[in-house]
């Protein structure tokens, strides 16, 4: 998925588990949508990449939708904030990450969530920028207003 997409996924998840979430709104929301665009700090021209240069190194060494497109990263990242009492900023970030991981379920190419201890795939019938994409990013999009419209009236 190209990264519009992933922050589209992530406003959407962010609403969801919004009401489960006890602090500051706006922090909740940055950190979603950072969470959102992580997963692929492993591809050198991502928009993760983009926003933060110096993380562009850690493409040469990991493989694309590989360690960092399994259920391990978020859980160490929440894990190490939570054991310092940042849990809030972990859950936050864990929301983004995971719905990364489930819109790249979604695509062809799919993701390994077991990676690289064992084989855990899942794959969908989207190919990434293509118009599939953005049907989907469009719904996305009309999903959060809904939800939006149903949390104000």
């Amino acid at each position: 998925m190209m990264g519009r997409t992933h922050l589209a996924f992530g406003v959407l998840a962010g609403l969801m588990f919004m009401p489960f979430y006890h602090h500051n709104l706006i922090l909740y929301f940055v950190l979603v949508l950072i969470g959102a665009l992580l997963p692929d700090i492993d591809h050198e021209g991502s928009k993760i990449n983009s926003i933060f240069p110096i993380t562009r190194w850690l493409a040469r060494f990991f493989k694309h939708r590989g360690f960092f497109h399994s259920i391990f990263p978020p859980l160490i990242i929440f894990g190490a904030l939570w054991y310092f009492n940042w849990g809030y900023i972990g859950i936050a970030l864990g929301v983004g990450y995971l719905s990364h991981l489930f819109s790249d379920g979604l695509t062809k190419m799919g993701v390994n969530f077991l990676h690289p201890v064992a084989n855990l795939h899942l794959a969908g019938f989207i190919e990434t920028g293509k118009v599939a994409e953005n049907v989907v990013f469009f719904a996305v999009i009309v999903l959060s207003i809904v939800k939006v419209v149903s949390l104000v009236v």
